[in-house]
C-alpha cells in the first residue's frame, strides 16, 4: 500500500474516537457561561467536554462562576513552496487559530485575552488529488482537536470553587388559606450541603415583588429593595420557619413564594431570578381566601 494511503487509514483509525483529556480531568469549578463569536464549533465542542466533567454550562453569565469568551476561530491555508520546474504550489501551511479569554461576572479577569494559534504544513501530489484532499481535511480536525485540548487545559488551571447544590422544598404549604387560619411556612432541605448561604425569600402579589426579612421582635417584614432574610446560614441549619402568621381579612389574591439560596454576602439581582438554579429554589403558590371551595 503506498505510504501516504497508509497514514491516512492509521490517522482515521487513531483518531475515530473523539478528543479525551489526558490523565483524570480536575476541574475546581461547577457552573460556567460560554460566549461565543465567531467561534461556534469550538464552543460547542468546549461545552460538550465541560458538560462531561460534570460542569453545568449556564444560559445566564450571571449565574456563572466564570465567563470564557471564545472568538474569532479561523483557519487560513497559505502556499509554502512553487514547483521551480512546473511552477505549481507544492507545500502549504495551515494556520488554525482561536482567541480565549475567561472573566468573572463583575467583570474581574481571570484569564487574559490570548490567541492560540496552531501551524501545520502538507506536501501536495497532484497525482492523488483526492487523497491530498481527504489529508488536509484531517490535519483540519486534529488542528481543532489540539486546540480545544488547550482551551480544556488552561481551564483547569481555575480555582473557582466546587459549589455543591442542595435540593429546597416547602413543607405543608397549602393550596389555600381561609380568614383567621395560620400559614406556617418551613423551608426543607433534602439534602446536605457543604457550604454556609445566605437565604432570600421573596413574595409575589399580582405585580408586585417584595422581599421578606426577620425584625428582633420575631415579626416579618416587606421590602421593595432586595434584602436577605438570613445571611450565613450554618451547614448545620438545615431547617426555617420564614413564615408564621394568621391570614387577615381583605388580604384575598393568589400568593407565590419564593426562598432562594445564594452565596454568602452575594447580592441578588431581581433581573436574574429566572436564572437561578432550580436546587438552589424552591416556589410555591397558595390562594388567601374569604370563601371555601
Amino acid at each position: 500500500m503506498n505510504k501516504k494511503y497508509l497514514f491516512l487509514v492509521l490517522f482515521l483509525f487513531l483518531n475515530g474516537c473523539g478528543f479525551h483529556l489526558r490523565g483524570e480531568a480536575d476541574f475546581n469549578m461547577s457552573f460556567v457561561y460560554i460566549k461565543s463569536d465567531s467561534a461556534d464549533k469550538i464552543s460547542a465542542e468546549i461545552q460538550r467536554l465541560l458538560t462531561e466533567q460534570g460542569i453545568q454550562v449556564v444560559s445566564n453569565p450571571n449565574a456563572a462562576q466564570a465567563i470564557i469568551y471564545l472568538t474569532n476561530e479561523t483557519i487560513d491555508r497559505r502556499v509554502l513552496t512553487v514547483s521551480s520546474i512546473s511552477g505549481k504550489q507544492e507545500e502549504f501551511e495551515l494556520n488554525y487559530r482561536v482567541a480565549m479569554e475567561v472573566r468573572k461576572p463583575n467583570d474581574n479577569v481571570l484569564l487574559e485575552k490570548q490567541r492560540i494559534s496552531l501551524l501545520r504544513d502538507y506536501m501536495f501530489d497532484e497525482q492523488a488529488v483526492l487523497a491530498m484532499s481527504s489529508e488536509e481535511e484531517m490535519l483540519h480536525e486534529e488542528m481543532f482537536r489540539d486546540l480545544v485540548a488547550q482551551i480544556m487545559r488552561r481551564l483547569q488551571t481555575l480555582e473557582l470553587g466546587k459549589i455543591v447544590l442542595t435540593q429546597l422544598e416547602f413543607e405543608k404549604l397549602q393550596p389555600k388559606y381561609l380568614v383567621g387560619e395560620i400559614l406556617r411556612l418551613d423551608l426543607i432541605e433534602k439534602n446536605p450541603r457543604t457550604i454556609p448561604v445566605d437565604i432570600w425569600l421573596t413574595i409575589t402579589i399580582g405585580k408586585d415583588l417584595w422581599f421578606v426579612t426577620r425584625a428582633e421582635s420575631k415579626q416579618w417584614q416587606l421590602h421593595e429593595k432586595p434584602q436577605p432574610w438570613k445571611r450565613n446560614v450554618a451547614i448545620t441549619e438545615t431547617s426555617q420557619r420564614l413564615l408564621d402568621f394568621t391570614v387577615q381579612p381583605n388580604v384575598d389574591g393568589e400568593y407565590i413564594f419564593r426562598a432562594i439560596y445564594t452565596a454568602i454576602n452575594t447580592d441578588l439581582n431581581l433581573k436574574n431570578l429566572t436564572s437561578i438554579k432550580r436546587s438552589n429554589l424552591v416556589e410555591g403558590k397558595t390562594v388567601f381566601s374569604t370563601k371555601e371551595f
